[in-house]
């Protein structure tokens, strides 16, 4: 199965412990970066729904090591007819090894599971390379370049698609001034049988040291059939580690 082969490739291509504890991240870096949103979206009168959503990312640096988390969840209902009209969850967890200051090779697994799409679940997992072309105090910006296998259960059939992918991503974070803080994240999975492009771009303004108010704009396209078309604007509440 190509599950194996991309093991494999991580095999190459992440070197041992070991060796990456002798490269040293920049001292610049804050060792550990979190953040969480929550968002809370009611509507009623002629249509009555109830819209929660969530969000969180975690970096943490150790020596040439790179690790990170990204979570989301989103649940909308129909307190008229109780029908659950989206929902969706998604999980990505990236380990980079850094073999220069700006160049490092990365294996990234990931899972979906979304109401909305053709179907049941996504399993994907890729191995790549990354540069990053800016990490200071005020401004992030990188670029990953991959290629892996991804899995699919068709909602409909319950038939399991195997197939080869592409992959590309971006995470760019500007610090414009004290208290606000723009984030932009692309993401493209480009699969014989679907393409998957994933955009989030926030705003955060600071209320307090970690806590903030955070304005955001979420899509997803799938070029499925029938082809999936959504976003989603938020304003919620946000925490930073700092």
């Amino acid at each position: 199965m190509r599950f194996a082969q991309c093991f494999a490739l991580a095999a190459v291509v992440l070197p041992s412990q070991a060796i990456a504890q002798s490269i040293v991240a920049e001292p610049a870096q804050r060792p550990l970066t979190a953040e969480a949103e929550a968002a809370y979206l009611k509507s009623s009168g002629s249509s009555n729904q109830e819209t929660i959503k969530g969000f969180f990312y975690t970096r943490y640096l150790r020596n040439a090591w790179t690790y990170e988390l990204r979570a989301e969840g989103l649940n909308e209902s129909d307190r008229m007819t109780d029908l659950r009209t989206r929902e969706r969850y998604f999980v990505l967890q990236k380990t980079s090894w850094n073999f220069t200051p700006k160049d490092y090779l990365f294996i990234k697994p990931q899972f979906e599971k979304d109401l909305q799409s053709v179907y049941d679940y996504q399993v994907m997992i890729s191995a790549g390379y990354g540069h990053q072309f800016f990490k200071t105090d005020t401004l992030f910006w990188n670029v990953d370049i991959g290629a892996g296998s991804r899995i699919s259960r068709i909602e409909a059939n319950r038939e399991v698609e195997d197939e080869a992918v592409g992959n590309l991503a971006t995470r760019f974070e500007w610090q414009i001034r004290p208290g606000t803080r723009f984030t932009e994240v692309a993401a493209a999975d480009i699969g014989e049988e679907t393409t998957v492009v994933r955009t989030r771009t926030a705003l955060v303004f600071s209320i307090t040291d970690v806590l903030g108010l955070s304005l955001s704009y979420d899509t997803k396209r799938e070029n499925s059939t029938p082809r999936l078309d959504d976003s989603l604007v938020a304003f919620g509440l946000n925490y930073r580690l700092k």
